[in-house]
């Protein structure tokens, strides 16, 4: 991928680490949630705002980890992947950072053509990481949706 292709893609990968076009950003969905509020589950639902981004954090963190040489051990089951959420505004804070780390290094041309530990290129991982994560905003929408917390103050639409 070279050129204006890589640009591209670097953009429109690195876009779904902000939430995407087609979405409300990140930063819109976790909008004026206080902790308490976070960490309530709606009714006939399985989870909380809190778990499903301590959920995306615990994926996004162990990503860095691969790329910055660790080998960081994978879950043995699914719900290894759903940490406790701890505090609620540090577990936003290092999510938001983190997504932003993966959004630039989404955009970095040569970076996402660098071979990942088996042998593909990081803009593989990048991607399928970034699809988790946009499938995941959807989920904190619904559940702000069903805590009658929606839209946030600044709007639910991106157009």
């Amino acid at each position: 991928m070279s050129g204006t292709l890589g640009d591209t893609f670097g953009k429109a990968v690195g876009n779904l680490y902000h939430g995407g076009a087609a979405n409300v950003t990140w930063e819109r969905a976790l909008e004026d949630l206080s902790a308490a509020d976070a960490a309530r589950v709606p009714a006939s639902l399985p989870h909380s705002v809190a778990q499903v981004i301590a959920h995306v954090q615990f994926w996004q963190a162990y990503l860095l980890a691969v790329i910055a040489g660790e080998n960081p051990a994978a879950p043995e089951h699914a719900a290894g992947g759903w940490p406790d959420p701890g505090d609620w505004e540090t577990l936003k804070a290092d999510f938001l950072r983190d997504a932003a780390r993966l959004r630039d290094l989404a955009r970095d041309e040569a970076f996402v053509q660098t071979p990942d530990r088996q042998g593909r290129p990081y803009g593989v991982a990048l991607t399928n990481f970034a699809g988790h994560g946009v499938y995941h905003l959807g989920q904190v929408v619904t559940l702000r949706q069903g805590l009658g917390l929606w839209p946030p103050p600044s709007g639910g639409d991106t157009w």
